[in-house]
């Protein structure tokens, strides 16, 4: 008789998942939706905790770069080698992580590299292709100056930049998926909806893998192509939710000062870029280059500002719900209902309040 009281599966064994289910693994009884919702607040949370950690990493790259590199420059782990009977044959180093002679780099702000090098590291070299902590910022390697890419040409900053970015990224597949079902938008833009971000997650994955000084030509398309899908997709999300909700909608007001702003400052910081191309087109420098002094980080600040501020729509949304919940009635139905728990809350509890109310 015991042992049937024990058989909760109804399968007539008293298995390993019976006994588990008296050790408190699971609450067969507890409400789904507020484990949905309390699993939500909790990728909110991270989504929020994440996203000025990635700003930072991204408007801090010039500093960290020379910190980094400067610092470690010829740091190189030993490496153990074994005989076939697995004694130790040696340990051995290589040169160090930035080996380049400095006669091959070449200052693009009309710096000399060497000097700089010696100055800054004792030693005339630099940091490669793919070499550093940080790609190499004693001065600009691209002809318009700085460039996020060329910060992010090593591994361990492009790792950074796409891990420090997931939680930010997966909001924005939620903010999408729960606007459809929200405002519920026409068969036509629901698709466009998706397929701007689609679009801008496959060429965003494939920038990524196709570094700036390996695969230039590829990395300066898709750079172009996933800016470029990630403001469209902001642009449609507002105009859904003005559609929807009307302008004063908290959704409709942070997605349209967060595309209309990254817009502005990503087109501005393009201006650099634009004068030697149109320089070039025309064949006489008409337009001046603006690749010296502060502004030769004209169009790495536009790239780092633009994605701060694209990656930090919906975090930036979830703090403006969290300080000013009055205007967290996404669809205007008068309630704070479950979808909205989903896309907003922070904390359990308080989506339990809301909801209430």
């Amino acid at each position: 008789m015991a042992e049937a009281c024990n058989d909760l599966s109804g399968d007539g064994l008293v298995d390993l998942q019976d006994r588990l289910l008296h050790r408190g693994f699971v609450t067969p009884k507890r409400n789904v939706n507020q484990i949905m919702i309390q699993d939500n607040a909790f990728i909110n949370r991270m989504i929020v905790f994440t996203w000025p950690f990635f700003s930072l990493f991204l408007l801090s790259q010039p500093w960290l770069s020379n910190w980094a590199n400067n610092t470690w420059y010829d740091y190189t782990a030993t490496y153990r080698v074994y005989n076939k009977d697995a004694s130790v044959e040696g340990d051995y180093t290589r040169k160090g992580m930035c080996d380049t002679p400095a006669e091959y780099m070449h200052c693009t702000d009309g710096q000399n590299f060497t000097e700089l090098a010696l100055k800054y590291r004792g030693k005339a070299v630099g940091c490669g292709c793919g070499q550093g902590v940080l790609g190499e910022g004693l001065c600009p390697m691209t002809s318009y100056g700085y460039t996020l890419s060329d910060f992010v040409s090593t591994e361990p900053s492009i790792a950074a930049m796409l891990g420090l970015g997931f939680f930010p990224l997966l909001g924005t597949w939620k903010n999408t998926m729960l606007i459809n079902r929200l405002a519920k938008p026409s068969w036509f833009f629901e698709r466009v909806h998706n397929w701007s971000m689609l679009v801008f997650q496959v060429s965003y994955v494939l920038w990524g893998i196709a570094s700036d000084c390996i695969f230039p030509t590829a990395h300066a398309v898709l750079t172009v192509a996933f800016l470029g899908a990630f403001l469209a997709h902001w642009v449609i999300t507002a105009l859904i939710c003005i559609a929807c909700m009307g302008i004063a909608n908290i959704e409709s007001v942070v997605t349209s000062y967060v595309a209309c702003t990254a817009s502005g400052i990503i087109a501005l910081g393009a201006v650099p870029r634009i004068f030697l191309t149109l320089n070039d087109v025309i064949g006489f420098a008409l337009f001046p280059n603006w690749n010296r002094g502060i502004g030769s980080y004209a169009f790495w600040f536009a790239e780092a500002g633009g994605l701060s501020l694209t990656f930090g729509a919906y975090p930036i949304l979830l703090i403006a719900v969290y300080l000013f919940p009055q205007y967290s009635d996404l669809n205007n139905d008068g309630t704070f209902d479950e979808g909205e728990a989903e896309l907003f809350a922070l904390f359990p509890g308080t989506a339990e309040v809301m909801t209430e109310e």
